[in-house]
């Protein structure tokens, strides 16, 4: 046992665990429709889109778990949302920019996807 200062749902790692399942749960459950609709660059597009958003989640959960604890669930949730506004945004562009092939059915509709499922599961273990 890493602390026993955490409280079973809100120890870090186990938070990292959960946003990881989710967000690889959504990975397999898009795969085929991304396929489907545009082929094998839609996947490779959720597949980017699935790290980017993965990224930060994980950043802010390691450290608002071990190095900043007792911050109250406001301060942490914007935290979060510059956190991965930024990291999010800066690969976003960054690879846009070095695959001017991926567009919007390729890549920016899964992100949007992964992105909101995300937000959506890192408020829900923030505020519990």
């Amino acid at each position: 046992m890493l602390s026993s200062s955490f409280s079973p749902n809100r120890h870090p790692i186990k938070q990292c665990g959960i946003l990881a399942g989710v967000l690889i749960s959504l990975f397999l459950v898009l795969c085929l429709p991304a396929y489907f609709s545009v082929g094998s660059k839609a996947v490779e597009g959720l597949a980017y889109a699935t790290i980017l958003c993965l990224t930060p989640g994980i950043i802010l959960f390691l450290i608002s778990g071990f190095l900043i604890r007792g911050v109250a669930p406001v301060a942490t949730m914007t935290i979060s949302i510059l956190t991965r506004l930024m990291i999010v945004g800066i690969g976003t562009i960054a690879l846009l920019n070095s695959r001017p092939d991926f567009r919007f059915p390729e890549f920016l509709i899964w992100l949007l996807i992964c992105y909101f499922v995300s937000l959506l599961v890192e408020t829900l273990l923030i505020i519990r």
